[in-house]
């Protein structure tokens, strides 16, 4: 126990220190795109293909796809019902700000160090299902809502899809899998010290993007805003692992994957529809706190 808590101990100082570097100067506050930049078409890809290397392919194992996409939609679903009485931009607002799963920067560096490749795995396909909305499905949606969609036509859709090489990599490893081909073992090996670099990286930018900078009166929308994503977190979590029918392994692993934070990019869609950029900034952090106080509760609790 005292190894998983020194482990998670120094998730949370990388964390403090990305933000403490930011508020000394030696960060600006757009740096964090030169970090996430490199972990999304660098790191985090490597990590993916990395995980392959001993996969045997699970079938039944690709249903977890699907449930990461309806998970992005019931609660898409919630943030809309809370706001189906406001305008247009609140409306965007909330369905960007109550769904989506921060994997690749957040969960991925918890199951990579403690839960292996076969945790990478799981994770990464509950996430092809996630990308599928957080990349830019979700906002294309909220767009609508914000009068800014005349433009997100299905070409446009797919395009922000597969322009995620993280996405890009799941796919082509599952269907390298399925098809029973692997890359040579040098492969692996390089990616795997590509992929050594993520999880530092990944706190790293969370550290980035950490802020608290908020006027008292919008406190009751981020209150609600949090409670209800965390009580739905909540509510998936519980599902998947009572009612769905995979290993012990598999359901840790979704449990963890349920409590994952808000993307990054909520804020940066939120700022582009022309919500408030500022609640949205504090929605994540807060959320982030939460998910690194639950997970590395259960990792504690589970022994993993």
């Amino acid at each position: 126990m005292f190894a998983i808590l020194v482990k998670a101990l120094s998730f949370v100082l990388i964390i403090a220190a990305g933000y403490g570097l930011k508020k000394v100067g030696l960060f600006c506050a757009t740096d964090y795109r030169i970090v996430m930049k490199i972990i999304m078409h660098l790191t985090l890809p490597a990590v993916i293909i990395t995980s392959f290397d001993d996969f045997s392919m699970d079938p039944s194992l690709m249903g977890i796809i699907l449930l990461g996409l309806c998970a992005n939609l019931f609660m898409a679903g919630v943030g809309y019902f809370m706001a189906r009485k406001m305008d247009g931009i609140d409306k965007a607002f909330n369905i960007l700000n109550y769904s989506g799963f921060n994997i690749g920067c957040f969960t991925m560096p918890y199951v990579q160090s403690f839960m292996g490749s076969f945790g990478v795995i799981v994770t990464g396909m509950f996430d092809a299902g996630n990308s599928i909305m957080s990349t830019g499905g979700t906002y294309a949606v909220a767009a609508q809502f914000a009068g800014k969609g005349k433009n997100q036509s299905p070409k446009y859709f797919f395009y922000r899809l597969f322009s995620s090489i993280p996405f890009d990599a799941y796919m082509l490893m599952l269907i390298m899998a399925f098809a029973g081909l692997r890359f040579p073992d040098f492969v692996y090996d390089i990616t795997g010290t590509f992929g050594s670099a993520n999880t530092f990286l990944s706190m790293l930018l969370i550290g980035l993007i950490f802020e608290f900078h908020l006027d008292h009166k919008k406190i009751k929308r981020v209150l609600t805003n949090v409670g209800l994503r965390f009580t739905c977190a909540t509510a998936l979590a519980l599902v998947s692992f009572f009612l769905l029918p995979f290993s012990e392994e598999v359901r840790h692993v979704l449990v963890i994957v349920s409590f994952s934070p808000i993307p990054c990019m909520a804020p940066v869609f939120t700022e582009k529809l022309g919500g408030d950029v500022s609640v949205a900034g504090v929605i994540n952090s807060i959320s982030i706190c939460i998910s690194i106080i639950v997970v590395t509760t259960l990792v504690v609790i589970w022994h993993i």
